[in-house]
């Protein structure tokens, strides 16, 4: 066991300033999610393995021709996706578990993590599992009046958390996007939720043994009394709990006179009661001790045993409460579970571990080809996300007032009127075995060929030869070069896919996760 550790808090920190700073209006950083490869694989069904190299990182800069800007609208944190199912069991949030394990699952005990989102698409916390039980009644509604409190008729305790709209961009098959505060009013959540030190769940370590609930005979008595004159006094103790007519809300015994049959009340009594077929019912009684107010809790006998606590009243401004036990028998124990600060869903990101970024972005929103920047009459197999390049010739990184929105990585190239290259064929100056400059044909028009894996300088007057084509070339007019200059900046991610055919009128619709 090691005698430190590094708080995952330091994973979601990172996790939200990358998120923050597509925000920032002057970001120190930016980002593009790119488009790459319109070469075939070896095997077009298995994408290639990719590699974290200098190598590889080249390999991608020459693979690419287009990238869009990413913004603060195009990334959010995000949480795998726990659907709720019926019998299964859910982890209960408990202050003195690893948030590690309070979000994962154990399949061979068919345990999920401690959150849900349900069918209606709202977010809950699980608070309380009842003693391990499964789950059988999927929790709805916001129970606003209860601060988003939800018993279910299963016996467990959710909290709602918020509600992910089903236009949200971020939802998917395998993640759900998450707020990190209750202003998120896009995410239907409300400060209501959020209450500091309230106090839900109370754990049972200990049921004890000898607890003795009764009903007892009480003589007449008036309003404003504290002394009563009971049958007799077995099975009564000081601080048991008292409830009855004439009897105020959380009375409770403070001395038994065993002599004389009278009990002292912690209050005076409220109304007339006692007399014929007038009982009082004392029962255990549990006393919660803290800097909160207003947390009110009862047991449940089973036999002379407590096995279940109820909390009837949740209270507030807990950071630390012991609980004790009075009544007839002995060595029953509870524990208090304590929220967050601030209470559960202030920052239900925080609170849930959300350490993943997703990005989301649709390339050709407004039109195929992004306002002709990328080719529509190509395919690509490759795109990731690149931060911080260099604008072309340049040797320090762009800023976010110099660069596009969209920008195409192709080397441009026109010329003189000829013969079409094969798309992705190989083209060249000087000869195929030694040339002098080459590169592969991402799109073309009949005077413009775009080209990727560019290698060499292009010499302007001179012919460009295709291998398949045009053995004697076309000669070269102008040459563009592309908006940034290769291998610069970082790409912090990349995925092989198999072939996407971009088409006139078409959009794709890309998703990728961070991970901190």
């Amino acid at each position: 066991m090691s005698n430190n550790y590094t708080s995952k808090k330091l994973a979601f920190n990172n996790a939200e300033q990358f998120k923050e700073s597509f925000y920032e209006p002057e970001p120190t950083t930016i980002g593009y999610v790119f488009l790459g490869n319109s070469i075939g694989y070896t095997n077009e069904d298995t994408p290639d393995v990719i590699t974290d190299t200098v190598y590889n990182e080249k390999d991608i800069w020459q693979n690419m021709f287009a990238a869009k800007k990413v913004t603060g609208n195009d990334v959010e944190l995000v949480l795998p996706k726990v659907e709720w199912t019926g019998s299964t069991k859910y982890r209960e949030f408990d202050d003195t578990i690893q948030l590690s394990d309070l979000i994962s699952s154990n399949t061979t005990q068919n345990l999920k993590p401690m959150y849900v989102i349900t069918t209606n698409r709202n977010v809950y916390i699980c608070l309380s599992n009842n003693s391990s039980a499964n789950s059988t009644v999927e929790p709805s509604g916001k129970n606003l009046s209860a601060n988003g409190n939800i018993q279910t008729a299963d016996g467990y305790l959710w909290k709602y958390l918020y509600n992910i709209k089903p236009t949200n961009k971020f939802l998917s098959n395998n993640w759900i996007p998450v707020p990190t505060s209750t202003a998120k009013l896009d995410y239907d959540t409300t400060p209501i939720i959020a209450v500091d030190g309230e106090l839900n769940h109370l754990i049972l370590t200990s049921g004890g043994n000898g607890y003795v609930h009764s009903n007892i005979f009480v003589t007449s008595f008036t309003t404003g009394c504290t002394i009563l004159t009971v049958a007799n006094t077995t099975n009564l103790a000081a601080n048991m709990s008292v409830s009855g007519t004439g009897i105020g809300g959380g009375a409770h015994i403070t001395t038994v006179d065993n002599i004389n049959s009278l009990i002292t009340l912690s209050t005076p009594t409220t109304t007339t009661g006692g007399g014929a077929n007038n009982l009082l019912a004392i029962s255990t009684r549990i006393y919660i001790e803290g800097d909160g107010t207003s947390a009110i809790a009862s047991p449940v006998l089973t036999g002379n045993q407590i096995s279940e606590i109820v909390l009837t009243t949740y209270g507030k401004g807990y950071n630390r409460a012991n609980i004790s036990f009075y009544g007839t028998g002995t060595g029953a124990a509870a524990r208090a579970v304590l929220p967050p600060k601030f209470g559960h869903g202030y920052n239900s990101a925080k609170e849930l571990d959300a350490t993943n970024v997703m990005i989301s972005m649709k390339i050709g929103e407004v039109d195929a080809t992004e306002g002709g920047v990328i080719s529509t009459d190509t395919s690509f197999r490759q795109y990731g996300l690149l931060r911080d390049p260099y604008k072309y010739g340049e040797t320090s990184q762009a800023n976010n007032a110099t660069s596009n929105t969209v920008i195409s990585q192709t080397t441009n190239v026109s010329l003189i009127a000829g013969s079409l290259y094969n798309l992705d064929e190989f083209v060249y100056q000087g000869t195929s075995t030694s040339p002098t400059f080459s590169g592969y044909v991402h799109a073309e028009t009949s005077n413009e060929v775009r080209l990727i894996k560019v290698k060499g300088t292009i010499a302007i007057g001179s012919p460009l030869k295709g291998i398949a084509t045009n053995p004697t070339g076309r000669t070269v007019v102008t040459a563009t070069s592309p908006e940034f200059e290769p291998f610069t900046g970082d790409v912090l991610y990349v995925e092989n896919i198999t072939k996407t055919q971009r088409t006139e009128g078409q959009a794709e619709s890309l998703k990728f996760v961070i991970r901190f």
